[in-house]
């Protein structure tokens, strides 16, 4: 078999997160916007109410499915899973540009992401395929495509919203998806089906339900901080646009939204090489509460802010400290497990991180109906500030645990 060069595979998969964030980000952050210009909904509380279903239902999708598909990547390999995650939903972000109500948008961001989980996906192909020791690095480069193609995507989604239209911005997305299958193309992996001894070692677990590994105390550890990172880190986020036209005024709503993500977008690049970087040198419970603590003086600031100039900064300083943790819990899993599993395993960490955001659109959908705006950033600091706890000992307990032990019995 060839050998595959690591170093190729995460160009490739560099070049397609790049694209489908790119795309991604052109239309997601513009959707508060979108939904109160198309659908005319000028209550505060039905709009509350619509930007959080559809956040919930997208995240409500990912939960479900991504399991599945880690599954199935373990079974099948990841190629065949990014290539369904980029060609199969490129259309459908189309023809969201079109659907006739809100029912029905939320109604197709449900199918777009139950189709999808490329990021994951390609975490998984980065963690079978890189060495050990680069795991860090890797993930932390990966993070930079995610958080670089939001970036461009901020920009140009605002751009072309701004001086042409919403329609617009849904067809770049569809476009762009179209372009990461393109390179998921190009891309090897090393899937060669399961072992016999694999396929032996699971006959041996009794009773095993269909798509739920067995997991060891520290994974499922592991898999409750993914939980509770997903949901601090996304309370706040379906309001930026809404703030931004607070500040600024309808008018130029979406292009603002759009310089002040991108400008977030590059403290996120940085967070990721240099988090990553630092999560293969330090020990993470060094680097966990100061980025805690960090993020959430950063939220607070949001809160407070009432000119752009002092909430894209702080959103800067969000992005930094806080895109620092999810390469720290990835290399973390990864080392906790064998590659045969880390397809089963990294599904359902995107699982347990969608199911944050589910909560996440819960709390901040009643933040901004029953507070107010500004309450949804003052909350989110709060939640941050609170589960330095949490995490310091989850973590801490995790490591102390897993000795490396494999994550699937």
């Amino acid at each position: 078999m060839k050998k595959i060069s690591w170093q190729r595979n995460l160009l490739l998969l560099w070049l397609s997160q790049l694209a489908v964030m790119s795309g991604f980000s052109a239309m997601i952050p513009f959707v508060p916007l979108f939904m109160k210009e198309k659908y005319a909904i000028a209550d505060t509380s039905e709009l509350a109410f619509y930007v959080a279903s559809f956040n919930f239902f997208g995240t409500l999708a990912y939960a479900v499915f991504c399991p599945i598909w880690g599954v199935l990547a373990d079974k099948f390999g990841v190629k065949p899973m990014l290539l369904r995650g980029t060609f199969v939903t490129s259309w459908m972000f189309a023809l969201m540009a079109y659907v006739p109500s809100a029912n029905w948008l939320i109604f197709l961001r449900f199918m777009t992401a139950a189709c999808a989980g490329t990021t994951a996906a390609s975490q998984v192909m980065i963690a079978r395929n890189t060495p050990d020791n680069k795991q860090g690095f890797a993930q932390g480069v990966l993070t930079t495509a995610v958080w670089g193609g939001a970036m461009l995507g901020n920009v140009i989604g605002g751009f072309i919203i701004h001086y042409f239209s919403y329609t617009h911005a849904f067809w770049l997305c569809g476009i762009l998806y179209v372009f990461a299958g393109i390179a998921i193309v190009f891309t090897q992996d090393d899937f060669t089906g399961q072992t016999k001894n694999a396929a032996v070692h699971a006959v041996r677990i009794k009773n095993k339900i269909p798509f739920i590994p067995v997991f060891t105390r520290s994974v499922l550890l592991l898999l409750s901080l993914f939980l509770l990172m997903g949901t601090i880190r996304t309370i706040e986020a379906p309001y930026v646009a809404l703030k931004i036209e607070a500040i600024t005024g309808s008018a130029s709503a979406a292009y603002w939204t759009g310089i002040v993500s991108a400008v977030a977008c590059v403290g996120a690049i940085l967070s990721g090489v240099v988090n990553g970087y630092l999560s293969d040198k330090l020990p993470p419970l060094k680097l966990v509460v100061p980025l805690l603590l960090w993020s959430a003086a950063a939220l607070f600031l949001q809160g407070f802010a009432n000119n752009l100039i002092l909430f894209t900064t702080s959103r800067a300083m969000l992005y930094i400290a806080a895109g620092g943790l999810p390469p720290i819990l990835q290399k973390q899993l990864s080392a906790m497990t064998p590659k045969r599993k880390r397809g089963s395993v990294f599904g359902f960490s995107s699982a347990f991180n969608s199911s944050g955001g589910m909560l996440a659109a819960i709390i901040g959908g009643w933040c901004f109906s029953h507070i107010s705006l500004n309450g949804v950033f003052y909350v989110a600091a709060a939640f941050f500030a609170g589960s330095i706890f949490l995490f310091y000992n989850g973590l801490k307990k995790a490591l102390s645990l897993s000795g490396r032990a494999n994550s699937c019995r």
